[in-house]
């Protein structure tokens, strides 16, 4: 932020300050416009992302609402609109691993038996998706880590590069090439040859 003294006409120095290099923070209905707009240009795909993280299509549909309702309480950590695409899709992704860490966790303290997909009950249209799709590489999906099907999820589905991956999952390069050749070796150990 860069500050400049004020003159007058007559070139006299005056005590005021102004901030020069600051943009003013959109309004309530402005910033109510641009979610609008990026969700109704993204949330199917940034449900599906859930989808492929989760297993669950109502539990995908409750994250991606869950994402863009934290995109709104934090739209002002984002100034760049371009750069709140990626930041949703961080969002996303963290929110599918706290959901799985807190399934993982209710499992282990009830002595239940592992729920596959996500760990909840499923409607008629997880089903059908469940149908549609392949259902050997969801089920293979489904049983990587957490990490490993991030990465291998954001490389092949939304055909992001190393580093974007990297971004969207706060870890290095390294990591995530490191994730995605072990995800692709069990789904391949799993699913035979999947080149």
């Amino acid at each position: 932020m860069i500050v400049q003294t004020a003159g007058t006409p007559t070139g006299e120095p005056v005590r005021a300050l102004r901030l020069v290099g600051r943009r003013e923070r959109p309004t309530t209905d402005e910033r109510r416009a641009a979610l609008v707009t990026l969700y109704t240009a993204e949330f199917r795909n940034v449900s599906r992302l859930a989808y492929l993280l989760c297993g669950s299509t109502q539990q995908a549909d409750d994250l991606a609402h869950d994402a863009f309702i934290r995109l709104y309480e934090h739209w002002d950590r984002v100034d760049d609109p371009q750069k709140r695409l990626a930041y949703l899709r961080s969002i996303v992704v963290n929110l599918a691993h706290s959901s799985h860490r807190r399934d993982e966790t209710v499992k282990r303290h009830r002595g239940a038996p592992a729920l596959v997909e996500g760990g909840a009950t499923h409607s008629a249209e997880d089903e059908a998706m469940w149908r549609s799709s392949r259902p050997d590489v969801m089920a293979a999906l489904a049983a990587l880590p957490d990490r490993q099907r991030t990465a291998v999820v954001l490389r092949h589905w939304l055909r992001m590069t190393e580093g974007e991956i990297a971004a969207t999952m706060g870890c290095s390069i390294g990591s995530v090439r490191t994730h995605i050749t072990r995800g692709h070796h069990a789904l391949a150990t799993r699913l035979g040859d999947i080149r």
